[in-house]
């Protein structure tokens, strides 16, 4: 038991697995950005690529 307390103190002591929360925490932000912003920048991206694609001369 006294060795699970000791891991315990150690743990609480321990900042380097709040470095890693706050990368999930940070990536997941940026995750949600790219689904919010997604739809629009494929419709949008369709659209320069569909352009692009017209205006080049066939031969």
């Amino acid at each position: 038991m006294k060795t699970v307390k000791s891991l315990i103190r150690k743990l609480a002591r321990d900042e380097k697995g709040l470095t890693a929360v706050e990368y999930a925490v940070l990536g997941a932000v940026v995750v949600a950005a790219i689904v919010a912003v997604g739809a629009n920048f494929q419709t949008q991206l369709g659209a320069a690529f569909s352009t692009m694609f017209n205006t080049i001369p066939t031969s």
